[in-house]
């Protein structure tokens, strides 16, 4: 199956809009989260439109896998769009810059408290909700948030699949939610970055169609320098198309089959995992300059 016939918006999802839709009355504050390597590719639409009365944080995930540069040009786009009040890069892997995130939290439940005080209501909590497509890495940031596996994690796009409160600290509560795709997408370029940064299942895919995919998105990014150290590959191999990139990559490494065939399952398997994983180079694969010149 490719990317332009996929059939990715199950049940569950459509539960989990109506979630979110009952949830919003009582939240006072909406996270969203979006993987910093596709930022627009991984925006649900469809998010900003049930979240547009609340205050909301964009979180830039794994943005230790994309360089500063591309961080600062995305974060000033999406400020300049409104698509959110603040916008802060984390990596729920190492928990960078959720002190940022904590003094938000800290000065929002203040000012609450404060509001509920004049109203004779002594006790109060801040209620956050935790919104984003598949395999962005909502549940591990929940996680580092709370200090402690509060949330199921996976590394499985549809892992999380229920309604999950959490208590974060006296006060403060969220709601994290399963991750939610939109029902139709018309862009072949999304659907591809979603493809290649694993958040549509490779079981459903042809990985090699999404492999020949990021081999082109790398070389128009200036990665060639990586890919011909990491698969043993020469500089003019890459004037090649994808597909024959590919299966030299798989030769270089000494993946051959009977009948010395070229073993593309494996090589390409090890491609996106390369790339998932970060060892491929820091850069996003959206475009910025695109963006910016529909704004």
């Amino acid at each position: 199956m490719t990317v332009n016939n996929i059939n990715w918006y199950p049940g569950h999802m459509k539960k989990t809009k109506e979630l979110i839709k009952e949830n919003l009355k009582i939240v006072d504050l909406v996270l969203e989260v979006v993987d910093a390597r596709i930022p627009i590719s991984s925006k649900n639409p469809d998010i900003l439109d049930l979240t547009k009365h609340k205050k909301r944080i964009l979180l830039l995930n794994k943005s230790d896998l994309v360089s500063k540069e591309n961080l600062n040009e995305w974060k000033e786009y999406f400020i300049n769009k409104k698509f959110a009040d603040e916008v802060i890069e984390v990596s729920a892997r190492t928990g960078y810059n959720l002190k940022k995130l904590y003094k938000i939290m800290d000065v929002m439940l203040k000012e609450k408290s404060e509001r509920m005080k004049k109203r004779g209501i002594i006790k109060t909590n801040l209620r956050l909700l935790v919104v984003g497509i598949p395999n962005v890495g909502k549940s591990q940031l929940i996680n580092k948030i709370v200090g402690k596996k509060a949330a199921g994690v996976g590394n499985k796009p549809g892992f999380t699949r229920g309604k999950q409160w959490v208590r974060i600290r006296d006060g403060v509560e969220l709601l994290d939610t399963p991750g939610i795709l939109w029902p139709k997408f018309e862009s072949k370029e999304v659907g591809m970055n979603l493809a290649i940064t694993g958040s549509i299942r490779d079981e459903i895919l042809n990985i090699e169609e999404i492999a020949a995919g990021f081999i082109k998105k790398s070389i128009e990014k200036g990665q060639e320098d990586i890919l011909i150290s990491k698969y043993k590959i020469k500089k003019e191999d890459l004037n090649e198309i994808p597909e024959v990139v590919i299966e030299r990559m798989a030769f270089s490494l000494g993946m051959i089959m009977k009948g010395q065939k070229p073993n593309i399952a494996k090589i390409v398997s090890l491609i996106l995992r390369d790339y998932r994983s970060g060892k491929l180079g820091k850069f996003a694969l959206d475009n910025i300059e695109k963006e910016i010149d529909n704004i």
